[in-house]
């Protein structure tokens, strides 16, 4: 093994290590003085808007660091463990040494969470190795621990809000203490994940997955060809800081006709798991997270066990994880694709976790980013000098599960440096003029694997091409390493970097490495920096590895070495919750070995209820240990990983033990349904018994379903199989993502499989109202090709079409009907300003079926000509069929999961066509339509109809505050949407010159003109409706300044009788922020604005937005009036009411 000098390895953790000794400083140097500042700063930036004060109640969470001990002595060791001369050379701590011998006291650690309890900060959480301590405490406790205000504030740079103090956080003199995470959430983690443009052509591809796609199986035969190790006794652990869903990862395997062999181990920390709904819907995305274990899984597939450490929910962070993985020590090799704001003096905490892990012998790897080039502003942990930075590549094999050919840098590899993080010595030789790299700061990516947007992927309930980023290179990288581990047979591979830096700069490495000399990672902000070269560069360090030649080199093979064996019988042990159980560890030396073999034992992540002993604890020569497990009534349902590991003299070996405790699996197929108005569609739900559990299962559905659809879950004849029905009204609401969630309860057993996405699409057939308008003399592109067509030579859409087996021959939105050209020969209008003749008579709307392609089509102009030559003119942009924009005015008409190839193929992504509602004056007599003068506007069908649209609410004498106003106006800096001085932009809303109205899902809204007043906020007051009899009232509305949950909005309404004693109806609501989509139930966003304007003229160019509420009334009784919540950050624009004429009712209705 190549390996560093004494005094290079000294020299390249002086900074991290710094970081500890400050902080002993610090409790020295300051300990007479008043209070202390914290090492980062966390105060909310200068050019950041304040919004308010947190309330006082409101919970946060916080990671309380404490600094480690005899910092000099860790910072010798750990030179040491990587000395071939040291005597300590490999001989890697365990937790319990690393804690006694540079862990904060005991006293210590007590001190501060004595500290944290005496201010009414409840304790959540404590570490054996004594560095963090997780607490929870009112926002009022923080304020008066910390000497700070903590208030929201608008993000100066990003789409969102954040919270921050207002001033630097101080402690008080003589705690141990070196930092406290928590306090803001400005900085927030990034994934490294890249999504190919829909639009873009694929580069050459030559992986085994659809179109050419790279599979996992690709790369572990193109960095490890030939090679035997599986990972067969190694671990592999997975930073992850969201939830996800095991059938995405399940559904990867089965669509490539593998089997995924790892058992997979969740450790939650502070987080529940569950994944619900989908970013379609502002719900769960599990991209990440599913496609990193794809990933690790595929390079080592028969590892021992998976981890999967997740995090970053309210009470937890990153830090907590690689605290947890620490304090496991059983995963060898671990990977992070994620990324913030921050260096190594500004994260001490995650600097002391790092170096525990060296001492361990624990490699973390961490994806570098995938913005290219990024000179002084490398995130982290990527400038970390503790980690293994992994850059991107574009790889060529030769072929569909074929050997490496070529590499390349990928284009968006993230490479660079962060001037706030020194060069670590390992770096300094290998920094040169030709590759650019910086002498003074710590250089990124060491190494590198596959990152193009060429990798097959399945995740949020779909599999699709195109998935790339840093996010795949790291987890690669953590499988390979295992490899290494699993040959190195107990003699764990120490901090990677230490040994190839060496490597790099020997005779040996272009047979180790692959390296890359093409390429490089410009962009806007370096269009000259950095380019692959020969060496260690800023694109792809130092490459990609190199098979067996590398693993022989990083684990040599010595089979007369002495050593040990160590296995448990049995490997798998079911119990119930009170019992208890026994297994046998056994120990057998080989090649002479005679040392007394040290036994431990660790039960990942610690939970409740479960322990376990050994007896004896050590053992010389051939024998065994019997391992006591004892459970009790709090021990959790599902598998629980136990580690015994053994070491001696250097070496290391462990031996695993699944410990079942009874438990159900919960499953529901298709994760993707798809229903249409005044239809059904059905989906299996099942459960299966695990682990001996023998309980009944009740079922629900536990989250609100869209508008019009119900849904009821049938128990079948054969145990653990039941169907979910769900139906759908000739109303029902269109859209995709809707989130159904399936809940099972057992006991104490609860499971919930919340990876459902339903889209509600227009009905099919004739029986729709309207009169149909004849688009065939204008026809000019075929738009839809039944399955299987080849339509090379008449080109479709640029090479693709739509479905006409999905689209079907007719289509019924919202009632009205619409009826499609033939399939497979000119079917639709591609813009061209053509003018459309249009059938006699007076209409309450013009109605399109259409869709964008080559992105969203904004601000396309439609002119409707009368027969008095006057005219209606709009402006409508129409969404990309691939990418909805949330347009004012468009709703889902039919959301398809594929699209075809011109070859005949088709392309499994999920593809739209959507609805648009013009409002024409039905006092006169239509003449023409003129479509927009786009070739990207592609209009497939157009019917003229009078549908209901409801009754509008007169909002007039409600109206309390100004919020439209036009673009470019200057306005009181306390008015506006939400008192701060910023407004809806009246031009986007089209009421610039006067008052407009707008159909959404087909029903009417009146909006006011802009710069008067023209919104509602509640003030408590009843404003009346027109009398009648409805079953819904629709808002147009928001929520500002944060979220607004549970608001109360009370309806008033008559009895009918003669006196008229009025009855009142309470409903519940939560309104989202304008800024942040929150998807509470009955809410739907409507329309995302670009911009909004703010009090001086200007605009705040981010993505700010308007939703709809549906909320139900009580048709049976006479409505009188309404009164909003009485909340200034409640925003109402306008309201409609809707009769019950035409609702269906539960169960089914009688077409099917």
């Amino acid at each position: 093994m190549f390996l560093v000098s004494r005094k290079s390895f000294f020299k390249s953790v002086l900074f991290s290590l710094m970081v500890c000794t400050t902080a002993n400083a610090w409790l020295s140097v300051h300990a007479q003085s008043q209070r202390r500042n914290l090492p980062a700063s966390v105060a909310a930036p200068s050019n950041a808007k304040s919004l308010g004060q947190l309330p006082g109640s409101q919970p946060l969470n916080l990671s309380i660091t404490l600094p480690l001990r005899n910092v000099a002595q860790l910072q010798t060791l750990l030179q040491q463990l990587h000395d071939p001369a040291s005597p300590q050379y490999g001989k890697y701590l365990t937790v319990q040494q690393f804690t006694e011998q540079f862990g904060p006291t005991e006293a210590d650690y007590n001190k501060v969470v004595s500290y944290a309890q005496s201010k009414g900060m409840t304790v959540t959480r404590t570490h054996t190795n004594r560095m963090l301590v997780n607490v929870s405490a009112p926002v009022s406790v923080v304020n008066q621990t910390f000497g700070v205000k903590i208030g929201t504030y608008h993000h100066p740079t990003e789409n969102r809000t954040f919270f921050a103090p207002n001033v630097e956080p101080t402690l008080e003199p003589g705690l141990p203490i070196l930092d406290v995470h928590g306090l803001s959430n400005y900085n927030q983690p990034r994934s490294m994940l890249k999504l190919a443009d829909s639009h873009a052509a694929q580069s050459f591809t030559t992986g085994s997955g659809p179109s050419g796609q790279f599979l996992g199986s690709d790369m572990r035969a193109a960095y490890a060809p030939g090679v035997t190790l599986d990972g067969s006794g190694q671990t592999v652990a997975l930073v992850e800081l969201g939830p996800y869903n095991l059938s995405d990862v399940q559904a990867y395997y089965s669509t490539i006709g593998q089997q995924l062999k790892v058992p997979i181990y969740n450790v939650l920390l502070g987080v529940d798991g569950i994944c619900s709904g989908t970013p379609a819907t502002n719900g769960c995305d599990d991209g990440e997270e599913v496609i990193d274990i794809e990933q690790a899984t595929s390079m080592a597939p028969n590892l021992s066990a998976l981890i999967i450490y997740e995090t970053n929910g309210p009470n937890t962070d990153a830090q907590t994880a690689f605290t947890q993985a620490a304090e496991d020590d059983i995963a060898k090799q671990i990977s992070l694709s994620f990324g913030w704001g921050g260096t190594p003096a500004t994260e001490p905490g995650y600097e002391q976790v790092f170096m525990e892990l060296q001492a361990q012998g624990q490699n973390v790897f961490v994806s570098s980013g995938d913005a290219g080039a990024a000179v002084g502003t490398v995130g982290y942990p990527g400038n970390s000098p503790n980690i293994v930075a992994v850059g991107g590549t574009d790889l060529v094999t030769s072929g569909p599960g074929g050997v490496w050919v070529s590499e390349s840098g990928w284009i968006g590899s993230g490479g660079g440096w962060n001037t706030q993080s020194p060069i670590p010595a390992y770096q300094t030789p290998v920094i040169t003029g030709l590759n650019q790299g910086s002498a003074s700061f710590r250089n990124i990516p060491d190494v590198a694997m596959e990152a193009n947007q060429d990798n097959y992927f399945c995740a949020n309930g779909t599999c699709s091409n195109g998935i790339g980023g840093t996010s795949l290179a790291a987890p690669r990288w953590a499988g390979y390493l295992a490899l290494a581990n699993e040959q190195a047979n107990g003699h764990p591979i120490g901090f990677l970097n230490t040994t190839v830096y060496t490597l790099g700069q020997s005779s040996a490495y272009t047979r180790l490495f692959h390296d890359i000399t093409t390429g490089n990672n410009f962009n806007s902000s370096s269009p000259s920096l950095f380019s692959a070269t020969t060496g260690y560069d800023l694109v792809t360090g130092w490459g990609s590895p190199n098979g067996q030649t590398m693993l022989d080199t990083l684990a040599p093979v010595n089979a007369s070495s002495p050593n040990f064996s160590l296995s448990a019988t049995p490997s798998k042990i079911e119990l119930k919750p009170g019992e208890t159980s026994q297994a046998t560890i056994t120990v057998v030396p080989t090649n002479s070995f005679n040392g007394a073999v040290n036994l431990a034992v660790t039960i990942l992540g610690a939970p409740a209820g479960v322990t376990a002993t050994l007896s004896p604890s050590s053992i010389t020569g051939t024998g065994s240990s019997t391992l006591n497990i004892t459970t009790t009534s709090a021990a959790p349902a599902g598998n629980i990983l136990i580690e015994i590991s053994g070491s001696s003299e250097g070496i290391s070996q462990s031996a695993y033990i699944s410990l079942g405790l009874p438990d159900f699996g919960l499953k529901v197929s298709p994760t993707t349904l798809y229903i249409n108005q005044d239809d059904f569609t059905t989906a299996s739900v099942t459960t299966a018994s695990e682990n001996g559990f023998d309980g009944n299962v009740k079922l629900s559905l536990n989250a609100a379903l869209p508008t019009g659809v119900q849904g009821k879950i049938f128990k079948s004849g054969k145990q653990g199989n039941s169907t979910l029905i769900l139906t759908a009204d000739s109303k029902a609401l269109t859209g995709i993502g809707n989130m159904v969630s399936v809940g099972a309860q057992s006991g104490s057993i609860s499971q919930s499989f919340s990876a459902v996405s339903l889209a509600v699409n227009a009905g099919t057939g004739r029986r729709g109202t309207g009169v149909p308008v004849d688009l065939s003399s204008a026809y000019n592109v075929d738009s839809f090709y039944s399955d299987g067509t080849n339509f090379t030579t008449q080109g479709g859409l640029a090479g693709f079409a739509f479905s006409s087996n999905l689209l079907t021959p007719s289509r019924v939105l919202n009632g009205v009907q619409f009826n499609f050209g033939k399939a497979n020969v000119a079917n639709a209008v591609a813009g061209a300003g053509q003018i459309i003749t249009l059938p006699e008579g007076r209409f309450a709307t013009l109605q399109l079926l259409a869709s964008g392609i080559n992105g969203n089509q904004a601000s396309q102009p439609i002119v409707v000509t009368y027969t008095d030559g006057t005219t209606s003119k709009f402006t409508q942009s129409f969404s990309d069929w691939f990418s909805p924009s949330n347009n004012l005015g468009e709703a889902e008409a039919v959301a398809m999961p594929y699209r075809n190839i011109a070859s005949g193929t088709q392309d499994d992504r999920p593809f739209n066509l959507y609805g648009y509602t013009f409002l024409l004056d039905n006092t006169k007599h239509v003449k023409s339509l003129t479509l927009p003068s786009d070739s990207s506007v592609i209009v497939l069908a157009a019917t003229l109809a009078n549908p209901y649209l409801g009754t509008q609410v007169n909002l007039a004498s409600a109206f309390n505050a100004t919020g439209l106003y036009t673009d470019g106006t200057s306005f009181d800096g306390s008015g506006g949407i939400d008192a701060g001085g910023t407004a809806y932009s009246a031009n986007l809303l089209g009421v610039q010159s006067g008052p407009a109205s707008v159909a959404i899902n087909g029903i009417k809204y009146n909006l006011a003109a802009a710069n008067q007043p023209n919104i509602v906020f509640g003030a408590g007051t009843a404003i009346t409706l027109p009398a009648g009899h409805f079953n819904q009232l629709r808002l147009l509305g928001t929520g500002v300044q944060g979220a607004e949950t549970d608001q109360s909005v009370i309806v008033t309404y008559t009895d009918g009788s003669r006196e008229k004693k009025t009855l009142q109806q309470t409903l519940t609501q939560s309104f989202s922020d304008w800024f942040s989509p929150g998807s509470f139930p009955n809410e739907y966003r409507v329309f995302a604005m670009p911009y909004r304007d703010l009090s001086d003229g200007t605009q705040d160019d981010r993505t700010f937005n308007l939703y709809q509420y549906i909320l139900p009334l009580d048709a049976g009784k006479a409505i009188q009036s309404i009164e909003l919540p009485n909340n200034r950050d409640v925003i109402t624009l306008a309201i409609t009411l809707l009769s019950d004429e035409e609702a269906s009712s539960w169960p089914f209705r009688n077409n099917y």
